[in-house]
């Protein structure tokens, strides 16, 4: 032993815990370690720790003290009950405390230990990162506590943080703040976690490639850390232990003990614990976290687990090869809104010869100030194009524009033959297969290529947008230029993709990304709300939970407006929320899915609506508990 390498005693050899210990002593660390079960005492006694038989051995003349155990009963026992540790410890040695527990039971911890007056030191340090990093000293660490304590926890905390992957991060001089932090990042980890699972399922019982929609959504709006990295285990596991199912579910357990505790409903994070207990009682205890995707087995959907190679079922999920047409020709753009008018003004920079329709003059006006061409006449314009582009509210709107309402004459009775209509509004399905029979009818070759888009309004003015498109080959093919200069102009040339299956297969991906990305707004909403409830800094804890496991693209992208709450300007309504979660449940049930957290979260968009924020900024759902006095509006 070094004076810089104290002697550590470690308590807790499971997963995490005999990966750390044997990180410390490959470091040159002396590591006296004990756990209940012998065989993880004896790996670890194999990787150069000194075994004992009871926690008061372990912890006798050590000036550092590491519990990993699982929760606060064993924290507890450890210390103060039958492992008689704190009785044994120095004076002033630290405890580093790793586990999960509730912030309230360390600050009692705490008190017991200081009437013991031996000065001893308390560490609240709940880690992330899992067994390989714990096994590479590379884990992510939130400590607070005293100054002293953490200094001379100092060199335990440096060799199980090694950068760069690995990070310490101090919140606060007081025990609880850290497992505050923790807590925090659990209520956005547990429920995505789950929420992979819900949308992989919901895309395999739609009958489409779960891998071809995992890798698309990677680029789009409803990915998150969880789902890039829980995703590949409900796909292809490879059979290795890595985050076990009963810690989420201890974890958002607390998490709801919480909230229990502060009265703040949290109604999301209440369906993710009783979705992770459902798998438990399922039989799925000794599987990992991620694969609570096989729960939706158990309701007799089609198993989301592939049987081929990872590379064999990549090779399954490509999408379709489409040789581009090498002309755009004339476009009538008819939707000039929040979205449509930046796309329309995107084609006209990209060079493409666009006319654009509204049924606002306002709207017209803003394109038309831009440089933009405009028509009153739709109809009259359609006669001497060769591409329709719709970007409507609703299927009735889009149906109405192409084959008219009321007597009026619709867009495709104009329409040249061989004309191609490409739709990016979110429908149903059905209804884009619907609107492709219609134009069938017209007996012209018209052809629809069904094309959501995902990115909001900023992304549209720069041509960034993801772009999920379905059809034929051919309509797909003479598509192919206005559907770039929509996605590609930023450089971003992955953001265009092209979905097997013909027209309404686009429509089908797009709703699983909606799905994850309501789920994970209403999250985001709710956890910054529990932790206001909690009175913690909400910059702080964003800039924790932003850059980690916690991480999602709403979180990133809704968060900040929640903190600035600028009323006059709507990205994206609170409304369409509710379409686009209400078309998703109505596909689900179809398909007969379950979708627990989706039905959670259009609650929650249906309850602002009806609080009168349907025209506001869908991250007004952030004032849904301001009733309860938490407000999220930043106050300097």
């Amino acid at each position: 032993m070094t004076a810089s390498k104290p002697a550590v005693g470690w308590i807790g050899l499971g997963a995490m815990g005999s990966g750390m210990a044997a990180s410390l002593v490959s470091q040159g660390f002396k590591v006296k370690a004990y756990d209940v079960y012998p065989p993880s005492l004896e790996a670890v006694a194999k990787a150069g720790a000194t075994p004992f038989k009871t926690p008061a051995e372990a912890a006798t003349n050590v000036q550092v003290l590491g519990l990993m155990v699982v929760n606060a009963y064993q924290v507890d026992d450890v210390l103060f009950g039958a492992g008689r540790v704190a009785e044994v410890l120095e004076d002033g040695a630290s405890i580093i405390c790793f586990s999960t527990v509730p912030p309230s039971f360390l600050v009692t911890v705490k008190e017991r230990l200081d009437a013991l007056g031996k000065n001893i030191g308390l560490c609240d340090s709940p880690v992330s990162g899992g067994s390989t990093r714990a096994a590479s000293g590379e884990l992510a660490i939130m400590t607070s506590g005293t100054p002293s304590s953490i200094s001379t926890a100092g060199p335990v905390f440096d060799a199980l943080t090694r950068q760069p992957v690995g990070a310490l991060t101090v919140v606060g001089d007081k025990v609880g703040l850290a497992s505050d932090f923790k807590l925090i990042n659990q209520v956005f980890c547990a429920v995505q976690i789950a929420s992979q699972a819900e949308a992989l399922a919901l895309a395999k019982n739609m009958g489409l490639n779960p891998r071809l929609v995992y890798n698309l959504i990677k680029g789009a709006s409803g990915d998150s850390f969880m789902f890039g990295h829980r995703g590949p285990w409900s796909l292809n596991h490879d059979g290795v232990p890595k985050s076990a199912m009963t810690i989420i579910s201890k974890d958002i357990g607390i998490v709801m003990d919480e909230a229990r505790e502060h009265t703040f409903p949290a109604p999301v994070c209440a369906v993710a614990e009783q979705l992770f207990t459902a798998a438990i009682g399922a039989g799925l205890v000794r599987e990992d976290d991620g694969l609570v995707s096989k729960l939706w087995e158990r309701f007799g959907g089609q198993p989301i687990a592939e049987t081929g190679t990872v590379e064999d079922e990549e090779e399954k999920a490509k999408e379709l090869d489409i040789t581009p047409n090498q002309k755009a020709g004339k476009v009538l753009f008819v939707g000039l809104g929040a979205m449509g008018g930046p796309m329309a003004t995107a084609l006209h920079k990209a060079g493409i010869d666009v006319t654009g329709f509204d049924l606002t003059l306002e709207a017209m006006d803003r394109f038309s100030a831009q440089g933009g061409k405009v028509t009153s006449d739709a109809v009259q314009a359609a006669k001497d194009v060769d591409t329709v582009l719709l970007v409507t509210v609703t299927a009735l709107q889009a149906e109405a524009a192409l084959f008219g309402a009321e007597g009026a004459s619709g867009i495709s009775s104009a329409l040249p033959e061989g004309s191609t209509v490409i739709l990016c509004s979110t429908i149903a399905p059905a209804d884009a297969v619907k609107l492709q029979g219609l134009l069938d009818k017209q007996q012209k070759g018209l052809q629809l290529v069904d094309a959501p888009i995902s990115g909001g309004p900023s992304r549209s003015a720069t041509g960034d947008l993801t772009i999920m498109a379905s059809g034929s080959n051919e309509a797909l093919s003479k598509a192919s230029i206005v559907l770039q200069a929509l996605s590609g102009q930023a450089g971003n040339k992955s953001n265009l993709h092209f979905i097997p299956g013909g027209v309404g297969n686009g429509s089908k991906v797009k709703a699983v990304n909606q799905l994850l990305a309501g789920i994970h707004l209403a999250v985001a909403a709710e956890g910054f709300a529990f932790a206001k409830r909690k009175g913690m800094d909400l910059q702080t804890v964003f800039g924790v939970v932003s850059k980690g496991a916690a991480s999602s693209y709403m979180m990133l992208d809704r968060v900040p407006r929640m903190f600035k709450r600028e009323e006059a300007t709507v990205h994206s309504a609170t409304s369409t929320f509710v379409k686009d979660l209400s078309i998703v449940l109505a596909e689900a049930k179809r398909c007969n899915t379950p979708l627990f957290l989706g039905q959670a979260a259009l609650q929650q968009f249906t309850i602002a609506c009806a609080n009168g924020l349907a025209n506001e900024d869908d991250s007004s759902l952030g004032r849904l508990w301001e009733n309860m006095g938490v407000i999220l509006k930043s106050q300097t």
